[in-house]
């Protein structure tokens, strides 16, 4: 085998690269300034300073720019700070952590189990936050005939104005379409107020409150009412307005104990 000792190989006009039409086979260090071509497989780059197109790359080391479109992998580690934008979904086993705050434009945030802990002011926008204290928004209607529904996602305050027309009670839920016992867990406790204009003791309210449309004995629902005094009123008020309140306790699954109190109404 014969060996070729050369400082230089070019062309046999001494114009350009030489042509290697069949090849080139290096069994020890290729070393370039720049790569120009197509490179369909990268089996071994410790610096990749320029990849026109890699189908398959391995072992890249060293402090390269690398712009890609789509990277589909099982794990990645960060050292540094990662920076993205339109993500569509977050999956962390671990605490997500956001420096200057959490938008969140639409679908609402929910909190499967933990609880929220808030250090500040939390402010709700379906009511007023007051240094801290919630101010819930109220329901108003005109008259109250038979059974209503007192929607507590819309406010624990529900205030009739006009006179009613028969005796009325509440039925509770948390909002149209979501049920109370789905949202109270057990020993969770809500309180409701309602405030109905009274100018005739004709009317006033049936000692019959529905939970999620239920009476109960409906739909396996048990509700049991206890009002403060031992008896639920058999009048009106006659003047201003009845003022009844409601501490409403979920004892078990569809089992609830409402504590209620009537002010003004016999």
């Amino acid at each position: 085998m014969s060996k070729l000792q050369v400082d230089d190989i070019v062309n046999k006009d001494d114009t350009g690269s030489a042509g290697f039409s069949k090849g080139v086979v290096v069994t020890g260090v290729a070393t370039a300034t720049t790569f120009d071509g197509n490179a369909t497989t990268a089996t071994t780059a410790t610096t990749a300073t320029t990849a026109t197109t890699a189908t398959n790359a391995q072992g890249i080391s060293g402090t390269p720019d690398i712009a890609v479109r789509n990277i589909t992998g099982v794990a990645a580690t960060f050292t540094g700070v990662l920076t993205y934008e339109d993500v569509t979904n977050i999956d962390s086993v671990g605490i997500v952590t956001a420096r200057t705050g959490i938008k969140v434009l639409a679908g609402g945030i929910n909190i499967v189990g933990g609880g929220a802990t808030v250090a500040g002011i939390a402010t709700f926008h379906d009511g007023a936050d007051i240094e801290g204290f919630k101010v819930e928004d109220g329901q108003t209607a005109a008259t109250p005939n038979g059974e209503f529904n007192f929607y507590l996602a819309s406010g624990h305050f529900f205030r009739y104005t006009g006179t009613p027309g028969a005796d009325y009670y509440p039925n509770f839920k948390h909002s149209a379409s979501i049920n109370l016992n789905d949202r109270m867990d057990v020993n969770d406790v809500v309180t409701a107020t309602l405030a109905v204009n009274s100018p005739a003791v004709t009317y006033h309210i049936a000692n019959t409150i529905h939970i999620d449309g239920n009476a109960t004995g409906e739909n396996s629902y048990t509700i049991d009412t206890d009002w403060v005094g031992g008896t639920a009123p058999a009048a009106g008020n006659g003047s201003g307005h009845d003022i009844y309140s409601f501490t409403i306790i979920k004892t078990a699954d569809k089992t609830f104990t409402i504590l209620a109190n009537a002010l003004g109404a016999a």
